[in-house]
Formats: C-alpha cells, structure tokens, sequence
C-alpha cells in the first residue's frame, strides 16, 4: 500500500516539478528578456532560417534531380517536399520559444549578476536601446551581406593558400627522387 501510495505521490507531483523548473526563471532576467523583445526576435529568427532551408536544399536538389526522368524527378520533389515540412515543422517545436525560454533563461542568470542585468535592462528601455532593437534585424542583414562579400573576396587568397601549403607538404612527405641513372 505505501508502494502504491509513493507512485501516485509522484506521479501528480510530476507535473508540480515541471512547473517549479519553469518558475526558476529569475525575475530580473524574465524583465529583460521582455524588454529585448526576446520571444519576437527568436520568433524573427526562426521564420528567417525557415525561409532559407527550401532556397539551399532546392539548390542541392536539383543537381541530383536533373538525372532523373521527370516522372521520378516529380515524385523525388514531391517525397523532399514533405520531408522538408516535416524537418521544419519539428525544427520549429523543438526550438520554440517555450522550449528555449528556460534554458535561456539559466544561461543568463548564470552568466550576469543581477546588477548587471538590471544595467543592461535599463539600456533596452532608454530610447538607445528601443532604437537599437528596432534596428537591429536591419543591422544583422547587412552584417551576413557584408560578411558574405568579404567571404568571397577572401576565397582567392584561401585557395591559393592551400594550394602552396599543400605542394610544401607534398615536397616534405613525398622528396622528388632523381631519375634512375642510365648507364649504357
């Protein structure tokens, strides 16, 4: 009987846990996360990578497509495409806002001490701070493009780069051997 009393205990406090894990949260953190507009920007940014994901995989997929007779090509698109609704769909419970809160949270509230928490809640709600976030996702898209730009004008330099530093390690490992003497 106490065996049986002990399990149904822990099976209707189960759900009280859950909860106590959830109101860990601490108050100064839960106040910035509201005034970073935290769960929009996440949000934002999940419907950004969301739209990206069909762009890069079409790309991919076309090149393995193309081999196909169309019939195949069809059904293969149409099979990627209800796989990439599903992949997506999952993506997006799974890094829900619900589900990062928590743990977001505890990243927070281990990283900053309450006063610098509070310091950094009061420069989100100065016009500064409002200003920033309003800006912010127009700041993050020039920062990729700029990044992007500098990626590509510094991919003649890597190549080159590699390729000297591999004939280098070539010569090292592999020696030219002298050509057999040829005797008459």
């Amino acid at each position: 009987m106490k065996k049986y009393f002990l399990a149904l205990l822990l099976a209707f406090a189960s759900p009280l846990f859950t909860l106590a894990d959830e109101a860990v949260i601490r108050p100064d953190v839960e106040e910035l996360f509201t005034v970073m507009r935290m769960e929009k920007t996440m949000k934002d940014s999940m419907e950004q990578g969301m739209k990206m994901i069909p762009k890069m995989t079409a790309g991919m997929a076309a090149q393995s497509l193309s081999k196909l007779p169309p019939e195949e090509a069809a059904k293969a698109t149409a099979m990627q495409q209800k796989m990439q609704e599903k992949t997506m769909a999952l993506v997006q419970e799974e890094m829900s806002w619900k589900k990062m809160k928590g743990p977001m949270a505890q990243v927070y509230a281990e990283s900053l001490t309450p006063e610098e928490v509070k310091g950094i809640t009061a420069f989100y709600k100065s016009p500064a701070g409002q200003a920033f976030l309003d800006k912010q996702p127009v700041i993050m898209q020039k920062t990729v493009a700029m990044t992007q730009k500098l990626m590509m004008d510094m991919m003649p330099k890597l190549q080159a780069l590699i390729q000297a530093e591999t004939a280098e390690m070539m010569k090292e490992v592999a020696p030219a051997k002298p050509a057999p003497n040829q005797a008459p």
